[in-house]
């Protein structure tokens, strides 16, 4: 059986990531204390404080307004305000996903229950499950890594090993472990001239390579960000920053969390087409630990397409959908978009879903 995974930051929560609702509270922790986070961190805060009122102490404003007003200012080449125009809005762009790669790198945990259903899916499925995930991080990739054997993995867009560019993404026979990264992935590098898409199985790529952090950014807020100030306070030499092709700088390869997230860029057409296939020929969907936003409704179109791709045949394969999540808050959401009736709702989490009836 054909099994399809839609995974939502409530995956991850179980390995000790924060949901995106917590996110705000650990953007300015007290652990980013480096040359650059400093930096990073205060120039955001001004950000928040001239855009939208905040003050320490109070709520931050939620990530997707953050990142739309953002967004739509820099995609239309217009000002957001007299002082901030779209050269100072793509900086400030660049520091806040870095910051959040920074969030995800402190947080994380091996889970037994993600082990656990990850082991069942890949036994169960034969090497036909496929992964449809909305997060920027890795907890699935790692978790995957201590299976034994550990799954041949493919993120169904070409990509090129960081660490060896000349070697192929999947070994011979058929990938165990289709992996759609809908949003992009922290353990990416992009290339903005040759348009290669990089990708490291151990580590966060992005981070680790400090993509986004570029001297010309720093300086728009502090002129003395000098060439030796900046690669110092950096820490890694220009060669780990550099794309393995073409020696360009690398950057992030990800659409933020914003109600105008952009999926034209290299890479996401075909993740998004393998998606669909994926969802279409599955006989099972499992949704954990996602809650139908409406700022997703590419997504959610995505799954309405693939769900009535075959609706018109006579013998049309059947589906069963498992929702996995805690509480009742989203049942409502996906009754409005499945139906009454057509799922089976697990509203005690991941841990009730592995070790109760609801095991794949």
């Amino acid at each position: 059986m054909s099994t399809a995974f839609i995974l939502g930051a409530g995956f991850s929560h179980p390995a000790g990531l924060p949901l995106q609702d917590d996110f705000s509270n650990l953007l300015f922790a007290g652990e980013f204390s480096g040359v650059l986070d400093t930096a990073i961190s205060s120039n955001l805060k001004t950000f928040l404080s001239d855009v939208f009122g905040w003050c320490e102490g109070s709520f931050l404003p939620s990530l997707e307004d953050i990142f739309t007003y953002i967004d739509l200012s820099t995609a239309t080449g217009h000002d957001l305000g007299i002082k901030y125009k779209p050269k100072l809005l793509r900086a400030l762009r660049r520091m806040a996903i870095y910051r959040i790669f920074s969030v995800l790198d402190r947080k994380f945990s091996y889970s037994p229950d993600i082990t656990m259903l990850l082991q069942r899916a890949m036994q169960a499925a034969d090497g036909t499950v496929g992964f449809v995930v909305l997060n920027w991080d890795i907890v699935l990739e790692k978790h995957l890594a201590m299976l034994l054997p550990p799954p041949l993995i493919d993120y169904c867009c070409d990509a090129f090993d960081w660490n060896q560019p000349d070697r192929a993404l999947l070994g011979p026979g058929p990938p165990a472990a289709r992996i759609c990264k809908m949003h992009g992935s922290s353990n990416w590098a992009y290339c903005e001239n040759c348009n290669s898409l990089f990708y490291d199985l151990n580590q966060k790529l992005a981070l680790h390579s400090k993509v986004g952090l570029i001297k010309a950014d720093f300086r728009l807020f502090d002129e003395r960000f000098t060439d030796s100030h900046f690669d110092q306070s950096l820490g890694i030499s220009p060669a780990e920053r550099t794309c393995r092709f073409c020696k360009n700088i690398i950057s992030s390869h990800i659409a933020t969390f914003s109600y105008r997230k952009s999926f034209r860029s290299h890479a996401y057409p075909a993740i998004w087409h393998r998606a669909g296939d994926i969802l279409a020929h599955a006989n099972k969907w499992v949704f954990i630990g996602y809650s139908l936003p409406s700022s997703d409704f590419e997504l959610k179109h995505l799954l309405k397409s693939a769900e009535l791709r075959f609706a018109h045949l006579r013998h049309r394969p059947t589906r069963t959908i498992d929702v996995v999540v805690r509480g009742d808050a989203q049942r409502k959401s996906y009754e409005q978009f499945f139906g009454t009736g057509c799922f089976e709702y697990y509203s005690g989490g991941l841990a009730e879903y592995v070790n109760g009836s609801g095991s794949t």
